[in-house]
Formats: structure tokens, sequence, C-alpha cells
């Protein structure tokens, strides 16, 4: 009888629990990710492009076609130093060559020298002559001199092709200008679908930069000078450089998607848009590989700073008392901490310096939040039906917007809501704040 008592007792201690708990439910308290706010530690931003770390130069070395090559010594891949021999000329069969064109020159030069004697010998005739024979001479003066000028001009033109076969100090060896790879070697002088080539193309060693796309929509969003940053895809590391080159002269064709900033191809070769390259230079190619994938995105001109950026109106408090926000622990809200460095008013953002990391998830401020209310990564619509994505799954990795393609676009992929502006429960005199491609009222 106790002991049907006491479990009677504890049934009901705990339907009382879950009535309260029912009770006082609240809805879930929408958090995002602070990397994607801020920018910190991942892509961050909607107007972004993948790019890959190619050469800054491609070197082509030319072969004299009218030369014989009588050893070439290297092969595809293999590395070379400035001023190591690529291939040798036969000289004994191009010294021939030589020999010739300078007896050519020679015999050309003579032959100048004697219709100028003969000039002058008939203009002394012609001073002594009667006033008949004096067309007869002026003709035969201005024949001699239009010899005399045609064989001067061919010495000037046979003496070209004699210093081109004499280049490189006379001598044999064509050497390599630049530490670097040997990219191909075209014995034919055409490459693999039969374009010009030329006979060596060398990728310099040590001097990268970044390419990537820009589209024909979206062509004015970039220019020549334009400071970007770009970011690792693997990691948080960062270097800046600037844009400049944009080759509209081979632009290339698809629907895979804008490659940067907005917009997407369309499939129907009538509707579609071209993508043209573009370059950065950059300040520093430290830790960077050739062939390394890596965003691109526009800078404020500045230096690249690592400190987190965070938009003023996500914080609690004051300079004096200290700053905090609403930050997600373990499912549920709770009062963190920040401490604050540098004030930017033109983007309203303070630096933050301790207290927040690029994997942490926090909420816009609103009356009626509490420690311990839970939270959810999920955009609440007026449509319950509706589930849009913050972008961010569950493990906390923000969406890149990346296609298979690797093109970005400005979607929801990119973990930013771009649109509307939503007067928030809190909000004093509806206006609003933009952070991050998301509207916030505050």
């Amino acid at each position: 009888m106790k002991k049907r008592m006491l479990c009677c007792l504890l049934a009901l201690v705990l339907a009382v629990g879950l009535l309260s708990a029912c009770g006082s439910g609240k809805a879930a308290v929408y958090v995002q990710s602070v990397a994607a706010l801020t920018g910190y530690g991942s892509l961050g931003g909607a107007n972004a492009s993948s790019g890959v770390v190619v050469a800054q130069k491609e070197i082509k070395v030319e072969r004299d076609s009218s030369r014989k090559i009588k050893q070439l010594n290297v092969e595809v891949g293999q590395e070379v130093k400035s001023g190591e021999v690529l291939f040798t000329y036969d000289m004994e069969d191009m010294q021939l060559t030589i020999d010739k064109a300078k007896l050519e020159i020679e015999q050309m030069k003579n032959n100048v020298k004697d219709l100028t004697t003969q000039i002058s010998q008939l203009e002394k005739e012609k001073k002594s002559a009667p006033t008949s024979e004096q067309l007869s001479y002026t003709v035969q003066i201005q024949a001699l001199e239009a010899d005399k000028k045609e064989a001067e001009y061919n010495i000037t033109v046979k003496q070209k092709e004699l210093d081109a076969m004499t280049s490189g100090s006379g001598t044999a060896n064509v050497t390599a200008p630049v530490d670097g790879k040997v990219q191909a070697i075209n014995e034919n002088g055409t490459d693999s679908s039969g374009n010009a080539a030329a006979y060596i193309t060398l990728v310099q060693d040590g001097a990268y930069r970044v390419k990537g796309k820009i589209n024909e929509l979206n062509r004015s969003d970039i220019a020549v000078g334009v400071p970007v940053v770009i970011r690792s895809r693997v990691d948080d590391s960062v270097w800046s450089g600037t844009i400049t080159e944009i080759d509209t002269e081979n632009p290339s064709s698809g629907n895979a998607g804008v490659s940067y900033g907005y917009g997407y191809s369309n499939a129907d070769d009538t509707s579609s848009s071209s993508n043209y390259p573009f370059y950065v230079e950059l300040d520093s190619t430290d830790g960077l590989m050739l062939g390394q994938h890596v965003y691109i995105e526009p800078s404020d001109g500045g230096t690249v700073s690592d400190t987190m950026k965070l938009d003023a109106s996500f914080l609690q408090g004051t300079a004096e008392e200290g700053f905090w926000v609403w930050a997600e622990k373990d499912g549920k809200l709770e009062k963190r901490t920040v401490t604050v460095g540098t004030f930017d008013e033109t983007y309203n953002t303070y630096e933050i310096l301790d207290g927040l990391a690029a994997e942490d998830y926090i909420a816009f401020p609103e009356d009626g939040m509490e420690e311990g209310d839970p939270t959810t990564h999920t955009m609440p619509t007026e449509d319950p039906s509706a589930e849009p994505s913050d972008g961010v799954d569950d493990s906390g990795a923000t969406g890149d917007g990346v296609d298979d393609s690797g093109a970005i676009g400005d979607s929801a992929d990119t973990g930013l809501i771009e649109g509307g502006e939503e007067e928030s429960a809190g909000s004093e005199d509806g206006e609003s704040s933009q952070t991050g491609g998301v509207t916030y009222a505050r």
C-alpha cells in the first residue's frame, strides 16, 4: 500500500512538471553563424568568386625555323634555372648560312661603290657636254641613283637577316630566361589543337597570381585596380591583392552559374552569358601553392586583417560596463561576455577580440529573451510549411555557395539571406541595420 502511494505521488509530480513546462514553453530563438555574419574564418560574403592559384607568367621560348636544332636538353615537367641551356643549334650548318649572307652583303656593298663611281663620272662629263646632250646625261644619272638606292635597301634587309641568325651573342645555346618548369615542348610549332605555339613554354617559379572569372552581367562590378581579399578554402589564411587584368578577349560560355557576384546563366545557348577570366596580383604569396583553389572577395582597400568584426546591433551593454551577446550553448541561449576593440563608424562594427569564435552562433537581441531559451538554426517564416535554411548545417559548416563547377552565386547557398526588413518586438523606431546580407530591425 505504501509502495503504491509513493508511485502515485511520483506520477503526480511528473505530470505537474510536464504541464508546467508546456505552459511556460517558448518558441526557439533563431541563431546565426558568426562566420557567416562576420566573414571571419569563412567566405562571409555574397560577392565572391572561386579562384585558382596560377603561375605569374608563362615564358615563351621561340626557335628560329631557319636553323637546325642539334640537341634538346630538357623535357616536359623538368625544373630549370635561369641561364640553363634549353637547346642548342647546329652551328656547323648555321655557319654556312651565315658565311653566305656575309658574302652577299659584301657583294652588294661593292655594287654600291661601283654605282657611286659611275654617277660621279657622269656628273663630270655632263658639265663639259653640249646642251643637246645634257638631257641624256641626266637620265643616265637618275637611273644609276635609283639602282644605288635599291642596292642600299637590299643591304639593310640582308644585314637584319644576318643579325637574326647571329642573335644570342653568336652562341649556339638558347638558355632559360627565368627559373621555372618546362610546361610544354612543341617540336612542330603547334599545340595539340593545331594552333601556333612556342617551341618551349616555361612556367615561372615563385611568382603566383590568382585567376578568377567574371560574368558579362556583372562585368561592371570589378575593374583593374580594385583591391581584393583571397581566402583559403581549408583554413583561416588570407592574402591581399589587386585586380591587374580582365581578359575580355577570351570569353567562355557556360550554364554553370556566374562566378563572381550574383545571377546565373541559362542552359539555353541563346540566353546564356559569357564569362571572362580576370587576374589578381598578390601582395604576398607566402603559404600558397600552384593550383590551390581559393575564394576571391572584394576588399575595402585596407590591409587584410584576421580580426573578427561584428555589427554593433548584436551587442548589449555599454563600453563602461562591458558588452555581451546572446550566444548559443548546448542548444540554449546564454549571455556571453565579449571583449571589443576599435569601433568602425562607417560600417557600424566593433572588433571582437575575445569571447566569440567563427564556429559560434548568436541571436539578434529582442525583448523577452532569457538565458536557457531553446535555439534553432532555421530562420522562422510566416508559412509554417516552409523550411528555409540559414545555409549552415548542424555541424557548424557554412554553405560556400559553390556548385559542382566551382562557381559561386549570391543565393541562399552563401548562407546569407537578402531582402525585406522586418520590425522586431523590441524595435523602438523601426530603424533597421543590415549585417552580412541579413536585414535586422533595431
